[in-house]
């Protein structure tokens, strides 16, 4: 029922974000609050003991990597550095925190999947000030003035979650237990952003006159970009891993990179992917979630290894 719910969310925030571009574009700022406080959320209601790294994590963390670099270069080195940054983004993102509840749903280890969203979350904030300056051009800035305000602002958006989640659990233990209270608040704002993103998106593609012709290009990539994540996900996997593995390299956390794309250093462009990669990794879930149904109404008592 949540993910019924979450879904029809989307498309309302989608539609409601494309029709009301000009009413709600104005409201960027909101972004890194909205993603402050859902991640707040997140981390308060984490149970640190359980959190358990293992080989896998680490190799999916390094795969995490490989495809957001590994896109970049290949589309940067055939010409096109516009689609080669919107790729980035749509890759590189760290997990989704709906990830483990995908993954639960799926009936996988919502253990390791849970680990391995709060690991990409700690590798994307470590990480990314020193690669996006590379994959970004800004004859504005130098490379370390560059990467100082890249880190500044994933400090803003990841690690002052971190700090007031650790500060509250600290001063008042028993807010633990209002994480699964506060989750259709934590819903409620993510269709908020979802609003907002995609008037933004609008709103660029009309401001700049992009075509459909500027555009598809970003958003065949993002659709691929997907498509190799679920499917590499699910392979590196195996053989005990496999849903929970497609989940982390397929399910994104691409409002953090939207919020990235939406800065004056970026493409205007390169938005438009990762606003994309949205639709097209909720689509890939909703169709995870169905054939699993399916499944388990065919052979009741069989349950998925992975």
């Amino acid at each position: 029922m949540k993910q019924h719910l979450r879904s029809v969310s989307m498309m309302l925030a989608f539609l409601i974000g494309g029709i009301f571009h000009r009413q709600f574009a104005p409201f960027e700022w909101w972004l890194p609050i909205g993603i402050c406080v859902m991640l707040s959320i997140t981390f308060i209601g984490l149970d640190v003991h359980q959190l358990r790294p293992v080989r896998m994590h680490f190799r999916l963390l390094l795969s995490i990597q490989i495809l957001g670099v590994g896109s970049w270069g290949a589309v940067r080195l055939a010409g096109y550095p516009a689609l080669a940054e919107s790729l980035y983004y749509c890759a590189a993102a760290p997990i989704a925190s709906a990830s483990p509840i995908i993954v639960g749903l799926l009936r996988g280890n919502v253990e390791f999947s849970t680990t391995a969203m709060v690991l990409s979350q700690i590798v994307f904030a470590v990480v990314t000030p020193f690669i996006l300056p590379l994959m970004v051009h800004d004859s504005s800035m130098d490379y370390l003035t560059f990467a100082g305000v890249v880190a500044y602002q994933i400090f803003i958006v990841v690690g002052l979650p971190a700090l007031i989640a650790t500060t509250l659990r600290v001063v008042y233990p028993p807010c633990k237990a209002w994480a699964p209270r506060l989750r259709d608040v934590s819903l409620g704002i993510w269709s908020l952003n979802l609003v907002v993103l995609t008037a933004g998106g609008v709103q660029r593609i009309i401001l700049r006159g992009y075509s459909l012709h500027d555009m598809w290009p970003m958003m065949l990539g993002a659709g691929v970009v997907c498509f190799i994540g679920f499917t590499a996900g699910y392979r590196l996997g195996r053989p005990n891993l496999r849903r929970e593995c497609s989940q982390g390299l397929g399910q994104k956390n691409t409002v953090l990179t939207l919020y990235l794309a939406s800065q004056s250093y970026a493409t205007p462009l390169a938005y438009i992917g990762p606003v994309f990669y949205v639709f097209c990794h909720n689509t890939a879930n909703a169709i995870q979630l169905w054939l699993a149904a399916r499944e388990q109404k065919r052979h009741p008592s069989r349950l998925p290894s992975a």
